[in-house]
């Protein structure tokens, strides 16, 4: 297959390469595609359930419910929900 790129979009994939953050070029593309493809999933649902924990999560705050942020550990527990999500069906 061959691909013909914008001159900025060459230049965006070689300073990814000169920086090491991938191998060659396809691993540049399929990442890319990838996110697309991620987005294109991206459903009315899922702006529905983050607009609701946004206006919890300021609820909170209001009410002076504060926590320590732990970015890792809300990643993991919604990868494990989203898991669980998946298996059910």
């Amino acid at each position: 297959m061959n691909v013909l790129l914008k001159p900025e979009v060459e230049k965006f994939i070689a300073e990814k390469l000169r920086d090491g953050q991938y191998a060659d070029v396809s691993d540049v593309v399929n990442e890319a595609l990838e996110a697309l493809m991620e987005q294109d999933d991206f459903t009315h649902d899922h702006e529905a359930y983050l607009s609701r924990e946004v206006k919890r999560g300021l609820d909170q705050l209001n009410a002076g419910q504060l926590a320590e942020f732990d970015a890792a550990k809300i990643i993991a527990e919604e990868r494990r929900r989203l898991a669980g999500e998946s298996v059910h069906k």
